[in-house]
């Protein structure tokens, strides 16, 4: 082996160990802001956040970091990135097209086993224009298509990463009300029942599995994929959520439900503030659309824009969602601003889509706060967040800035100034 050969090795060896390395994150100083903490903490008027490995590693009035990148607040709001707690995020790109819609499925079968997280694009440009509004995370949920049972939904945060699932698989979804009604044969009685009896068999499932899987057990309606979806809801890993808006469907729900030491979340509740002690005593959080108070049918005609003032009032956890895809995934904080104009108090709305969020969704050991070992998912705006006309300036997501620009903007500035030539 002669010398230049020798040489070359050498230094594809150490290109490669070079490449396998780990990059190092650099630390990024927070100065100056006005820190909408979401904790205890409340609202730290000039403060300073220290980032450190993709986590905030210190919080306080100033802080001097030498070598850290400093990034001027200049007296601006600073909040925890926001957390849209209903999306199709990934599953979808034109609005009625059938080509791209991931999150349904039709003339199947499966339904609890059914997993949105295999489907979801991480370059759809829905998410970097989600972004831009200050949304860092987001629920992806499935849609029921040919029974109650819609699937599982995934988290996932918004930098567009590989690795953007945060938990493929962290709740069920199911469909009552309207929807299920016509996923059970036309009676919503019957949507109750099949989810009742699927829970039963779940139970069974997990008591007697190795019987079942054996064929010494009795046939169960429900597929083993199915089954398997639903046994850590009975554990209560993950909650059991459930679209539901009329009052009296949603008491009827919860009675059947009792026999069941189950985690339960609400998504729509338009009607859920006529209930809303009976939520704060049995511990039921609801995801609503603060924006949505259209009687569109006989389920919602008791909707109001102070629903979530009622709720929180109450002492329910309330998180706030966006209802469409494709034309309200930008209204997570004109929705929130509606609720303080409806009678919410200004923080509660913020939690709703920061800290709420959070803890209904199982990240509030890591996300949702800004306080020391959190994810450093931080939000710098040119105003008070809730107000209609502010929007974002910095992001951090994970510790790391996040470009804030999507295929609208490109355009917008590529063409902004071109000459307008009259004939």
């Amino acid at each position: 082996m002669n010398k230049l050969t020798i040489r070359f090795c050498f230094c594809v060896c150490l290109s490669a160990f070079v490449l396998s390395m780990p990059a190092v994150a650099a630390d990024y100083l927070i100065k100056n802001g006005r820190l909408v903490t979401s904790s205890e903490a409340g609202v730290i008027d000039r403060g300073d956040i220290l980032v450190r490995d993709g986590r905030i590693e210190q919080i306080g009035s100033v802080l001097d970091v030498p070598g850290a990148t400093v990034i001027d607040a200049a007296g601006a709001w600073v909040t925890p990135g926001l957390f849209d707690s209903s999306t199709y995020l990934g599953l979808g790109e034109v609005e009625s097209s059938t080509v791209r819609s991931d999150h349904r499925l039709r003339d199947s079968d499966m339904g609890a086993g059914f997993q949105v997280a295999l489907a979801i694009d991480r370059h759809s440009q829905l998410i970097p224009i989600t972004r831009i509004e200050g949304v860092t995370r987001a629920i992806v949920k499935p849609s029921a298509g040919s029974e109650v049972f819609a699937g599982q939904s995934a988290i996932i945060h918004l930098a567009g990463t590989r690795d953007f699932i945060v938990n493929d698989s962290n709740a069920v979804f199911v469909e009552l009300g309207e929807g299920g009604r016509r996923y059970a044969g036309g009676s919503r009685a019957k949507a109750l029942i099949d989810l009742v009896d699927a829970l039963r068999e779940a139970k069974e499932y997990s008591n007697h599995r190795r019987d079942i899987e054996r064929a010494r057990f009795r046939d169960l309606r429900e597929s083993t994929l199915d089954l398997e979806a639903l046994v850590p809801v009975l554990a209560r890993d993950k909650p059991l959520v459930i679209d539901v808006d009329r009052a009296s469907e949603i008491e009827m729900v919860l009675d059947r439900l009792g026999e069941f030491d189950i985690g339960i979340v609400l998504v729509g509740g338009r009607e859920a503030w006529k209930v809303r002690d009976l939520l704060a005593d049995r511990g039921v959080s609801v995801v609503i659309d603060p924006l949505d108070n259209i009687p569109r049918n006989f389920d919602l005609l008791a909707t109001r824009l102070d629903n979530a003032a009622m709720l929180a009032a109450a002492g329910v956890t309330v998180a706030f969602m966006t209802s469409d895809l494709f034309g309200d995934n930008r209204t997570l904080t004109q929705g929130a601003g509606v609720a303080v104009a409806n009678g919410m108090d200004w923080q509660d709305a913020v939690n709703a889509i920061t800290s709420n969020a959070a803890r209904i969704w199982g990240l509030a050991d890591s996300y949702g706060k800004l306080e020391r070992g959190m994810d450093a998912d931080i939000v710098i705006w040119n105003g008070d967040p809730l107000e209609l006309m502010s929007a974002p300036t910095t992001m951090l997501i994970k510790g790391q800035p996040v470009k804030l620009e999507s295929r609208q903007t490109q355009l917008r500035d590529r063409y902004k100034d071109l000459r307008v030539f009259s004939r």
